[in-house]
């Protein structure tokens, strides 16, 4: 799985698709989070969720775990443009099914539209290991696509995620083919959720949990 190629489009592909409610999504529940020390984020992409989160808890040191050296080049020089080229920011470059992080050091956890690129069997190596750098307290802010539950927004989630994923799949080589319920996954490593909000007629949402 690779993002490089997508990434110099990322940006206005994801402005058609959807206008800016992805990035609402993403940033809807920071308001809701404690200040945090320490932050790992999974899957930053060209770093426009980074440049919010920067701002809003600007003591905050920040790990981010990307796959794609274009998309870290991309958040690195949207954070210089920002003023904020000094900000505590790691950019480790990682498959992050390989990458083992620092146990027990993260009090928030970021997963904004990450877990939906892996299979069941892939999320249930990779959650537990995500898990484990997270503090006894810690938060976990998670946003990602979802099924409607019922009509005709069951109907249209269930085309669009379709359409998304064989898409991502022809030109990123994504290896999952449907979104994956990680409610348990989640609740097994102990993030009770707390807030939550949906965007699109459902079809997207956003949650904190904490441990």
């Amino acid at each position: 799985m690779s993002f490089d190629l997508l990434a110099p489009h990322y940006r206005w592909m994801e402005a058609l698709c959807a206008g800016g409610q992805l990035q609402r999504c993403r940033t809807a529940l920071l308001t809701a989070l404690s200040t945090p020390q320490h932050v790992l984020v999974y899957g930053e992409g060209n770093g426009r969720f980074l440049l919010e989160l920067c701002r809003h808890f600007p003591a905050a040191h920040v790990t981010v775990v990307e796959a794609s050296a274009v998309m870290i080049d991309l958040a690195r020089t949207r954070l210089q443009r920002a003023g904020l080229a000094h900000a505590y920011v790691e950019f480790i470059h990682a498959d992050a099914l390989i990458w083992q992080p620092p146990v027990a050091t993260f009090d928030l956890i970021v997963t904004c539209f990450f877990l939906d690129c892996f299979r069941a069997d892939q999320l249930q190596q990779l959650i537990p290991t995500i898990a484990s750098a997270a503090t006894p307290d810690a938060q976990w802010l998670l946003a990602d696509f979802q099924i409607a539950p019922a009509g005709l927004r069951r109907l249209s989630s269930r085309v669009i995620v379709g359409f998304l994923y064989a898409f991502f799949r022809c030109v990123t080589r994504l290896s999952a083919n449907e979104l994956v319920n990680v409610e348990p996954y989640l609740t097994a490593a102990g993030f009770t959720r707390h807030a939550r909000r949906e965007f699109i007629l459902g079809l997207l949402f956003c949650e904190a949990r904490q441990r």
